[in-house]
């Protein structure tokens, strides 16, 4: 506090004791704007914030745990809590990918804009304001929000999201062993663990939790890169997701997750590579030393596929072949104007969309729609290639992750679900989040 002292002319003694008084300036500021003022009760509720985010990742690939058939997640609930929290104090970013948010936005706009133009004159706007809504979401509002935060916080939400996908993973090994499928069909429905016996645990499907351990393995290999992890726990973790993913036999699981740890362990260099050779391979030689089985719906489904060659092994690749055969044929005609939002299922023999992105959106949004995908997805891949050139392990778990993901782009219909996107984004956040103190950390200017 500054005393009042009598006028001097710059030598006396009054002016010698305002010299020598603390007139710093306040001690707390915002870290971002140096004449702001944190509020009673911020720290609190930026706290809470970050609590939220943290749990948002958490449960990133817990898609099952929603209300019904609502698409509404416990990752969306505390995601949008988190969201409301960030505008309310003002630290939203509206430009999460830097000089590159422009494009971006403008990739995901002409996306929308061609479906919304087709259902506009097929279809039923009230779906276009459904899916655009969530598309929005996954692609605009959680990039926005996770890259608000400091690049000191989003370096941990890899590993946040690998644990959440272990601890479903580890739910459904202890169930599939414990109970029966009866049991677990009563409680959490008929896909946490298939009449067949694949574990779709918390993911609420197989072949969705195949993806979701895809996404993990780059992630797992960065944090452990990275030191965020020791060792042990990162064995530990691995042998659940690896677990979980024969457990899956799921084909296309498999083989996106071989190919994004490849990738991953590529891009890192040789000498990391090595390393997970050896590991691996102790890892397999004490497994079939044990005389441990496969699990029976991998070796089935999986296995005899990859033996063979013949991919009808596989599963559903017969049925999805005929859906992306009959897309063909509609898209002579929705080369301009597409049938608009989910309209697919209607004008298809089958009753069902195609599962391959590509050619739903083109079918669905026409020629410009299917441009936006391309764009969007191009702008992804440019925005992993810079990564590189940043943070080259950052770089090369987003590289490992977007693989995973433009493998199921090639497998799935709509990817507006934050089950696919989420992942995505927390590998990206780990090098475009904001450089600077913790967000909402009280420090000096």
């Amino acid at each position: 506090m500054i005393e009042n002292v009598p006028p001097g002319d710059g030598t006396g003694p009054a002016s010698a004791s305002v010299r020598t008084m603390d007139v710093r300036p306040a001690r707390f500021t915002d870290p971002r704007r140096s004449d702001s003022r944190i509020e009673p009760g911020s720290d609190l509720l930026t706290a809470t914030g970050r609590l939220l985010m943290f749990l948002s990742v958490l449960a990133g690939s817990w898609h099952l745990l929603r209300p019904g058939t609502l698409n509404i997640s416990v990752s969306d609930v505390a995601f949008v809590g988190c969201f409301a929290i960030m505008v309310a104090t003002g630290r939203l970013s509206g430009t999460p990918f830097g000089g590159l948010t422009p494009l971006w936005f403008l990739a995901v706009a002409t996306m929308l804009g061609g479906l919304f133009v087709s259902t506009a004159i097929h279809g039923d706007l009230s779906r276009w304001l459904v899916v655009g809504a969530q598309y929005s979401f996954a692609l605009c509002l959680i990039p926005m929000l996770l890259n608000s935060y400091s690049m000191s916080e989003t370096s941990r939400l890899p590993l946040i999201y690998c644990l959440g996908t272990a601890m479903s993973e580890l739910i459904g090994i202890i169930a599939i062993n414990l109970f029966s499928y009866g049991q677990t069909s009563a409680l959490l429905g008929t896909k946490f663990i298939t009449g067949s016996g694949r574990l779709g645990a918390l993911a609420g499907e197989a072949n969705w939790n195949g993806a979701v351990i895809a996404f993990s393995l780059p992630m797992l290999i960065y944090t452990l890169h990275k030191r965020i992890i020791g060792w042990i726990p990162a064995a530990i973790c691995g042998a659940i997701l690896v677990w979980g993913l024969l457990l899956s036999a799921s084909f296309t699981g498999f083989s996106a997750t071989m190919l994004s740890v490849s990738v991953t362990l590529l891009l890192l260099g040789w000498r990391q590579m090595m390393r997970l050779a050896v590991v691996l391979g102790i890892a397999a030689a004490i497994f079939f030393a044990s005389g441990a089985p496969l699990p029976a719906t991998f070796e089935k489904r999986v296995a005899g596929a990859i033996a063979s060659g013949d991919l009808n092994q596989a599963g559903t690749f017969a049925g999805r072949a005929e859906l992306i055969k009959e897309a063909w044929g509609m898209a002579e005609d929705t080369a301009i104007i597409g049938l608009g939002v989910d309209r697919f299922r209607e004008e298809s023999l089958h009753g069902a969309p195609v599962h391959q992105l590509y050619l739903l959106i083109w079918t669905e949004g026409g020629f410009i729609a299917f441009l936006g995908l391309l764009a969007t997805l191009g702008v992804l891949g440019l925005l992993a290639f810079n990564a590189l050139r940043i943070d080259k392990a950052a770089g090369a778990m987003a590289a490992g992750v977007l693989v995973v993901f433009l493998v199921y782009t090639n497998s799935s219909a709509h990817m507006y679900a934050r089950l696919w996107l989420m992942p995505v984004m927390v590998a990206l956040s780990a090098v475009y989040a904001r450089r600077g103190p913790e967000t909402g950390r009280l420090a000096a200017p």
